[in-house]
């Protein structure tokens, strides 16, 4: 179906007073290679802005880049792709998020809702989405937005290792922190410390450079190629102003050439790039060697969408238990252990500055830079948290990605994938530090069992498996048999209980102010979870320690001491 939209006045601030909707649905035919709608009917050569949107039925690797593709599926569905890339048609379809879900979960999710947009259309398309609640179908709503070309487009990721600290060091070392409110309520004492953070963050990135990012930003791109791209183009552009048969025939001839050397640098590149693989590139030979695997995508019994699914996953990783309430005011703790510079840079010299930094973006790499210049930015930011035993609201934000977990035969239930926490590394600065502290704490206390070997300092699984072995080979020797028993348990982290934590620290004469920064620290947290279509939607989480954080292992040690003694 094809829907001339006109106007009295020029639609989207142009100088068009109508633009084009072409809606197709497209079946198999019994051939399963020709469609009911030809792609002569979806891609018209028009003077006006022109949409095609539409359930085309074709899988396609540039409409879902992560599928393992048939040859009956490409072969079909070449005809339209190519015929849009002759008419410089754009796809709007964010790459690889599904629009599709099949109600009966046997077929896996699929990209077949595709959108296209012409030249003269582009510059007005603010953005294409799935935000949208479900409306019972298996497809999903899709949101395409139009506006005028003038409006700011989104913010280029920043390159934080060209930080200018030339200009920005003199401002890092006058930046005064504000001095904290005394006996504050928490909400007080959050507006405080989110105000200090956001004035230095701003700082930070005023004098850090955007990243310029290019589509043929590839290891294996070549000059050559950049000649060919742009001959295939001249040729196309050529053929579309005067539609003769000769001009189209050099443009198809050009467009093979183009995409047949795409394929023979490629394999040339990476073929020499395995026999030449060093330590540092060698987890990216393997990925080469082996290839990729599609993703696996969750399933829950009535959440079909990734609206749906992105409310019934936290019920599963985070089921819903009391809330701790922290109190009205906030006061001081006494014979609280002051913070110092040199623990503060202990802490920031141990985090490794590749790590990933979110929600705020901002790396170790450049707190180390402002601490080296300022110590006291972050001794003044810090002190009052540890002082008044409170992590506020604003640094327990995080982003939780949800990745399956390798070699399982199914993933079709959520047990078969774990969730990584992405927290802002400021906060993990924090963590790292009352950590140290709580370990020394615990130990001192009996917390910690003495045959604890993993998640500990300078003890790991090789000096359990050193232990066992010894253990073993000691009591064969005297023929006594000997046998193992392994237990594993599962999710460990997600199911840490808050108040029975809280007991368990303040029984084993844990230092209050300790106790209720871990209370704190696991209460109050919100989370918006990373998957394939993810709607990006914060919610609440009140239950489990978060896996990424400093603190985490060590709180589960705790957690668990109690089975030391009840298990024989």
């Amino acid at each position: 179906m094809s829907l001339d939209i006109s106007s009295q006045k020029p639609v989207f601030g142009s100088c068009f007073y109508s633009f084009r909707l072409v809606n197709a649905y497209s079946i198999n035919s019994a051939d399963r290679r020709v469609h009911s709608v030809p792609p002569e009917a979806l891609f018209p050569n028009t003077g006006v802005p022109l949409l095609v949107v539409g359930d085309l039925n074709i899988h396609n690797p540039l409409a879902d880049q992560r599928r393992c593709f048939s040859f009956l599926e490409v072969s079909s569905s070449a005809p339209y792709f190519e015929l849009a890339v002759l008419g410089s048609f754009a796809l709007l379809n964010f790459p690889g998020m599904y629009t599709r879900f099949p109600l009966s979960g046997r077929a896996r999710p699929s990209v077949i809702d595709l959108t296209f947009a012409n030249p003269l259309l582009l510059p007005f398309v603010k953005g294409w989405e799935t935000s949208l609640p479900s409306t019972g179908s298996d497809h999903v709503p899709i949101t395409i937005l139009l506006a005028s070309p003038s409006s700011d487009p989104a913010p280029s990721p920043l390159r934080w290792d060209h930080t200018d600290w030339k200009l920005l060091s003199p401002i890092i070392k006058n930046f005064i922190v504000p001095p904290p409110p005394l006996c504050p309520s928490p909400k007080v004492l959050d507006d405080w410390l989110t105000r200090a953070l956001d004035r230095l963050t701003a700082l930070l990135k005023h004098h850090t450079p955007s990243s310029c990012p290019s589509h043929h930003f590839k290891t294996w791109w070549s000059p050559h190629l950049t000649i060919l791209r742009r001959q295939y183009h001249k040729a196309a552009r050529t053929a579309r102003k005067q539609d003769t048969t000769a001009l189209r025939e050099m443009a198809n001839i050009s467009r093979t050439d183009y995409f047949k050397a795409i394929k023979v640098t490629k394999n040339k590149h990476w073929s020499s790039f395995l026999p030449s693989a060093t330590p540092q590139n060698l987890w990216m030979a393997k990925r080469v060697a082996s290839g990729r695997a599609p993703p696996g995508f969750p399933s829950l019994p009535g959440a079909e969408t990734p609206q749906r699914m992105n409310e019934a996953l936290p019920g599963h990783f985070f089921p819903p238990k009391g809330a701790f309430s922290p109190p009205p005011r906030l006061r001081p703790h006494n014979s609280t252990p002051s913070l110092t510079k040199e623990k503060i840079a202990q802490a920031v010299s141990k985090s490794f500055s590749s790590s990933a930094s979110d929600p705020d973006g901002i790396p170790y790499l450049t707190w180390k830079r402002v601490n080296a210049i300022n110590p006291s930015i972050l001794l003044k930011i810090l002190s009052p948290l540890v002082s008044l035993g409170y992590h506020p609201v604003s640094l327990k934000v995080a982003n939780r990605v949800v990745l399956d977990k390798p070699g399982k035969p199914s993933y079709e239930s959520p047990s078969s994938f774990r969730i990584i926490v992405l927290l802002r590394t400021v906060s993990k600065i924090l963590e790292r530090i009352i950590a140290g502290r709580l370990l020394l704490a615990a130990r001192s206390r009996g917390l910690i069992h003495p045959n604890q070997c993993g998640s500990l300092p300078r003890l790991s699984s090789y000096d359990a498996c050193l232990t066992l072995m010894n253990d073993v080979k000691t009591l064969q020797r005297p023929r006594v048999k000997v046998s193992s028993l392994f237990l594993d348990i599962k999710a460990g982290f997600d199911n840490v209980d808050n108040p029975t934590l809280a007991r368990i620290l303040r029984e084993g004469g844990i230092p209050h102010y300790l106790v209720s920064w871990v209370a704190s620290f696991l209460s109050e947290s919100s989370c918006t979870l990373v998957f394939q279509g993810a709607p990006g939607t914060p919610g609440p989480v009140n239950v489990g320690a978060p896996q990424g954080s400093p603190m985490s292992p060590l709180l589960c040690l705790i957690y668990i001491v109690p089975l030391y003694f009840r298990i024989p």
